[in-house]
């Protein structure tokens, strides 16, 4: 479980808003003398620990669950049993409040403390940065000096504090810790640069023999030492084009890479190509505020990915009304990969280009377009056509499908050439052809949602549902289908 470390709690007397709710929540059931007969409180203690492991449950860093301590407050039975399991105090989620960090730093200690030896998940957040507005160098000292106490069975690292600390951590030695048992690291900066103070610095992980997971936020990765060689999963936030480049002519193992709010280099990068027969998913996600996207689209045609499977492709949270074309065709082509995903947001596509691509990918059973651009063979913006939705959705005159596997195709906010009569049609070719008997065709969800912005285009189709094809589409939901068309 991941706790967070309230700034009013101590392990001795507390009293906060979440403890007077558990009392009145208590005091609703009308327990009372009857305490000592409530039916929980004689569960075997094994039965006990496996409710509590569930009550103490997180999402994300945000800590909507009970803690251990409140636990321990309910009476002296539930106590002794929080107090005593080691697995409750293994994860902690510690966001640092300016008015009681010091006492936060000393729970901290205890709350470890009573993991035992157990491997440890720890999660230090500074959102305020006041661990460079407020923090004295005692405080400070104290939490590195429990920070390389628990060094050695640190399974989970997670840090998200200002660039000055991590100038004082390198300072005080990094190198010197040991973390023999991280597999999980996630590095970020808050509230200031992503650089270090001095250009030679580093942070030095290189030596951690078990890790396979980072991620790095607001930070550039050249200055952090990492096994490079051996890492599985990577997760960028914030990175140049030439900085994911890299990482890939690194990592001969990796298997995922996700990279978000990418920015493209100010010069100009050297994408050789770069065969990597690892890689199975991977994310590329452009910085809300770029342009444009030629280094991120020659990044993609640089890779040769035999065994990929997920492609995210994220350009722009609206449609291009002009721009750069994004080809994927080369990547595709040459890489004989088999996707099983496939998303591209916000990018401007030649509709034949991209037709050519699924040809390639039988084996794709996602497949989603949001808000994209569609050119024609000679560079003319157009609506997507009614032939590739056909192509898409239905069998061909050999009665062979072009996606066989497709289950789930969504098609959003992009200017579209086809009306809904053809959706309606293509959607009956291919389930009402299928036996009322529960079978399902392969293909049960589909969501077409146009760009309705442009209806006078001399090209488009009018885009109107009728009531009796709404009728139709609460046929096929009654029978195990997802459909939604407006």
């Amino acid at each position: 479980m991941s706790i967070t470390i309230p700034p009013h709690e101590t392990s001795g007397s507390f009293e906060s808003g979440a403890t007077n709710a558990i009392t009145e929540d208590i005091g609703s059931m009308n327990l009372g003398r009857e305490m000592a007969s409530f039916p929980l409180m004689d569960l075997p203690h094994e039965l006990v620990i496996e409710i509590f492991q569930f009550a103490t449950i997180v999402h994300g860093r945000q800590a909507n669950a009970v803690c251990p301590l409140l636990l321990g407050k309910i009476c002296r039975s539930w106590r002794a049993v929080v107090f005593e399991t080691c697995t409750f105090w293994r994860e902690v989620n510690l966001i640092i409040d300016p008015h009681a960090f010091f006492t936060q730093i000393s729970l901290l200690a205890e709350w470890t403390a009573r993991a035992g030896g157990s491997p440890l998940s720890v999660s230090i957040i500074d959102p305020k940065n006041t661990l460079k507005l407020e923090a004295s160098e005692e405080d400070l000292t104290c939490l590195f000096d429990l920070l390389q106490n628990l060094s050695p069975q640190t399974r989970s690292l997670d840090l998200e504090i200002p660039d000055f600390v991590y100038d004082r951590w390198v300072v005080r030695g990094l190198d010197d810790y040991s973390w023999p048992l991280l597999s999980n690291l996630a590095l970020s900066t808050t509230m200031g640069s992503s650089d270090l103070s001095h250009p030679s610095d580093r942070l030095n992980f290189s030596s951690c023999p078990v890790l396979t997971s980072v991620t790095i936020k607001a930070f550039y990765h050249h200055y952090i030492y990492l096994p490079w060689r051996s890492l599985l999963h990577i997760h960028f936030d914030s990175v140049f084009c030439s900085e994911i480049h890299t990482a890939l002519e690194s990592c001969p193992l990796l298997q995922t890479l996700v990279s978000e709010e990418i920015v493209e280099d100010r010069d100009t990068f050297s994408a050789k190509t770069i065969d990597h027969r690892s890689l199975k998913q991977l994310t590329l996600e452009l910085d809300k505020n770029q342009a444009g996207c030629d280094q991120c689209c020659r990044l993609l045609n640089s890779l040769r990915l035999p065994e990929l499977r997920t492609l995210v492709l994220k350009l722009g949270l609206a449609r291009p009304i002009r721009g750069f074309e994004f080809d994927i065709y080369p990547c595709i082509s040459q890489s004989g990969c088999q996707l099983s995903e496939l998303t591209i947001e916000g990018a401007t596509l030649k509709e034949k280009v991209l037709v050519d691509c699924l040809r390639l990918l039988p084996t794709l059973h996602t497949l989603q377009l949001s808000n994209n651009t569609w050119l024609n063979a000679h560079e003319e913006f157009i609506g997507l056509g009614p032939t590739s939705l056909s192509l898409m959705m239905a069998a061909g005159p050999d009665g062979l499908l072009m996606l066989p596997n497709l289950k789930a195709l969504t098609i959003l906010g992009s200017l579209v050439g086809f009306s809904s009569k053809l959706v309606v049609e293509l959607l009956a070719s291919r389930w009402d052809t299928v036996e009322d008997d529960g079978t399902l065709a392969a293909l049960q969800s589909v969501t077409i949602m146009p760009d309705l912005g442009h209806p006078n285009l001399g090209h488009m189709s009018p885009w109107r549902l009728e009531k009796d094809r709404q009728v139709s589409f609460e046929d096929w939901r009654r029978r195990g289908y997802s459909v939604m068309a407006e």
